[in-house]
């Protein structure tokens, strides 16, 4: 993909995949707005959001299916060239990159397969984990900012992130159990050996 289509491709996933301090009744955007339709793995429609506008809120997180995809188009409020981008899932960076934008595009429109994500990515969202995202774009002429909450559309179990921390759990309740163990046999050992003298 070349460096305009790269950078539109962010405006519309930024303007709508939004998602992060908008706990609040709309997904946020400034400098740039988008729509987006979330489809299963057999392509029948599960949810929409708009930027700004209804949807992708903390407690009406946009649902999406980790083998579905997302119908999105977006825009730019003005023309932003030679600038950079990066987007943010719950707090992590997750894409970056740089566009130049010569041919002065402010809107793109596009499908984004999510079959393709990294393991932790479609394993957060086989749960029904809220996930907030944000994204910024920033260059000559202006920037955007976009911000809102996915999640998947599995149950809070459903998610191997959910038995994974289960399972840390109770290693380390086993842990203290083992260290409270070992104190009291260190404890009663010193009493008897000061009992013995």
């Amino acid at each position: 993909m070349n460096g305009p289509g790269r950078f539109l491709t962010l405006a519309g996933a930024v303007a709508a995949v939004v998602a992060f301090p908008a706990a609040a009744s709309a997904a946020e955007a400034d400098g740039c707005s988008g729509t987006f339709t979330s489809k299963d793995a057999s392509g029948l429609t599960l949810d929409t959001a708009s930027a700004p506008g209804a949807g992708a809120t903390q407690s009406a997180p946009l649902r999406v299916d980790p083998g579905g995809s997302v119908e999105w188009s977006g825009s730019t409020d003005a023309v932003i060239t030679d600038g950079t981008w990066s987007v943010t899932v719950a707090g992590v960076p997750f894409l970056s990159g740089q566009f130049a934008n010569g041919d002065g595009t402010t809107t793109r429109s596009g499908v984004q397969d999510l079959s393709g994500l990294p393991g932790p990515a479609t394993w957060a969202l086989q749960g029904a984990m809220v996930i907030p995202v944000s994204g910024t774009i920033t260059g000559s002429g202006g920037s955007c900012d976009a911000s809102g909450w996915i999640t998947g559309t599995g149950s809070p179990t459903s998610s191997p992130i959910f038995f994974l921390g289960a399972g840390l759990g109770v290693v380390g309740l086993l842990m203290g159990s083992a260290v409270v163990a070992g104190t009291k046999v260190v404890a009663g050992g010193a009493a008897a050996a000061g009992g013995l003298s």
